[in-house]
């Protein structure tokens, strides 16, 4: 039974509002002075630096959230986009925070991790794509 137009529309709003949460979510993450909250971390996750698992589980969603909040008649020009704009992000990011604020630098593995989170997601949705095309 094929959904509504309405029901679609409704459920794309969602999309977007989580996607644009997120984004902020992001945005306040890697502006944000947590310098009291990282003394209580652990330095590292099974000999992985926590702020790099940070990084990478801050913009592994980004693909996900993206592909369904914009979707168009064709998922793969939408991944393009999609992935372009994550890595836009990335970067302008990482390297707002050394210009924006005076508790946070811009670190060049931070901005790989980044980029890794978005390819590795970039990845997994063009393999769901494929499939779901078969």
């Amino acid at each position: 039974m094929a959904k509504s137009s309405s029901s679609r529309r409704g459920t794309r709003w969602l999309y977007v509002l989580l996607f644009f949460l997120y984004v902020g979510a992001i945005v306040y993450l890697c502006f944000g002075n947590f310098s009291a909250l990282s003394s209580k971390m652990p330095l590292t996750i099974l000999g992985i630096r926590t702020d790099r698992i940070v990084h990478f589980l801050m913009f592994f969603p980004y693909i996900f959230l993206a592909q369904a909040a914009f979707a168009g008649k064709n998922p793969w020009k939408t991944l393009v986009w999609v992935t372009i704009s994550a890595i836009a992000l990335a970067y302008a990011l990482e390297l707002l925070q050394g210009v924006v604020t005076t508790s946070r630098t811009t670190d060049p593995w931070d901005l790989s991790i980044n980029l890794s989170a978005v390819t590795t997601a970039t990845l997994i949705m063009a393999i769901a794509t494929s499939r779901r095309g078969r």
